[in-house]
C-alpha cells in the first residue's frame, strides 16, 4: 500500500507543479484515463502534454483504499480562470511503482461507487483495451444514467421505454418481445413494464391478433418522457465530443448506424419475409 501511495503521491505532484518529466515519470508508458472530456488510453507523453497544456491543479484531500492497488483520492481541484477551488476524486491503479490508470469523477461517492462495482479495475492490463471493452464499458456507464448521474431507476425507465418504442416499428408489442430486446428475463421485462406503466408511459392493451395475450404500448406521456430523454442524450453526446469537426461526429454517427444494424443481424438474425 506504501507503494501505491507513493506513486500517486508523485502523480500529484507532478499535475501541481506541471512538469512534463515528472509526469512521464509518473504513470506507465500506456495509461488509462477518463474525465469530463473522454475516455481511453493514452501515452506517458501525452500525459504529460495534457498537465501543461490543461493548467490544471490537484491536490489529494482524503484517501480511500480499494485494494493492494487501487485508490480512490478525494481532491482539491482549480482550472486556469477559476477563482475557488472545486472538488472531484480520482480512481488510481498502480502498476509496478507508476500510475497505470486514472479515471476521474465529480465527487467521492461517485467514485468509490464505480470502483467497489468494477473489481476487474485491479486485474486489468496496462495496454490499451480492446475496441469491444471500450464499447461495452461506454455502455455500461451510460445506460444506468437518464438524466443525472445518480438517476439509476430513471435510466431503466428510459431502457423499457425506449425498446417497446423500437419494437413497435415492427408491429404489436409482447412482455416477450421486450425482454428479448433488453436480453432479460420475462419476469424482469414484467416488472420494468409493470413500473413503467404505473409511471403511465407505456400501458397494456388486448392484442389484436390473440385474444388470450396482452400487448404493451406507448402513452403520450411516454412519447413526451422519450423526447425529453433523447434530448438530454443529444447534450451528452454534443458534450462528450466538445472539440470534434463536425466530419468526426458525423463519421461516428454511420460508425454507430452500422453498429446498431449489425447487432440486430447478430442478435436477431437477417430479416427476411417473415420478420416483424
Amino acid at each position: 500500500m506504501e507503494r501505491t501511495e507513493a506513486a500517486i503521491g508523485r502523480w500529484h505532484e507532478a499535475v501541481e507543479t506541471g512538469d512534463p518529466d515528472a509526469a512521464r515519470a509518473a504513470v506507465t508508458d500506456q495509461v488509462m484515463v477518463d474525465g469530463p472530456k473522454g475516455a481511453g488510453v493514452i501515452t506517458a507523453e501525452e500525459f504529460a502534454e495534457w498537465i501543461t497544456r490543461s493548467g490544471i491543479r490537484l491536490r489529494a484531500r482524503s484517501w480511500h483504499p480499494v485494494g493492494d492497488r487501487v485508490m480512490v483520492v478525494e481532491q482539491d481541484a482549480r482550472w486556469p480562470g477559476d477563482q475557488a477551488w472545486s472538488q472531484v476524486a480520482t480512481i488510481f491503479r498502480v502498476t509496478g511503482d507508476r500510475v497505470s490508470a486514472a479515471l476521474r469523477f465529480p465527487d467521492l461517492r461517485a467514485a468509490l461507487d464505480f470502483a467497489s462495482t468494477h473489481p476487474e479495475l485491479a486485474e486489468a492490463e496496462t495496454e490499451a483495451e480492446g475496441a469491444g471493452q471500450a464499447l461495452f464499458r461506454f455502455v455500461r456507464h451510460w445506460s444506468r444514467r437518464a438524466h443525472g448521474p445518480d438517476d439509476g431507476e430513471r435510466g431503466r425507465e428510459v431502457l423499457v421505454t425506449e425498446a417497446v418504442c423500437a419494437l413497435q416499428e415492427r408491429g404489436e408489442v409482447t412482455v416477450n418481445d421486450v425482454a428479448a430486446e433488453l436480453g432479460i428475463d420475462q419476469s424482469g421485462a414484467s416488472r420494468m413494464l409493470a413500473h413503467a406503466t404505473g409511471r403511465g408511459l407505456l400501458a397494456m392493451i388486448p392484442s389484436e391478433t390473440d385474444a388470450r395475450r396482452r400487448a404493451v404500448t406507448l402513452t403520450d406521456a411516454g412519447r413526451d418522457f422519450l423526447t425529453a430523454a433523447h434530448q438530454w442524450q443529444d447534450e451528452i453526446f454534443a458534450a462528450l465530443t466538445d472539440g470534434w469537426t463536425s466530419a468526426e461526429r458525423t463519421g461516428f454517427q454511420h460508425a454507430m448506424t452500422r453498429l446498431i444494424a449489425a447487432s440486430a443481424t447478430l442478435t436477431h438474425g437477417p430479416a427476411g419475409p417473415g420478420s416483424r
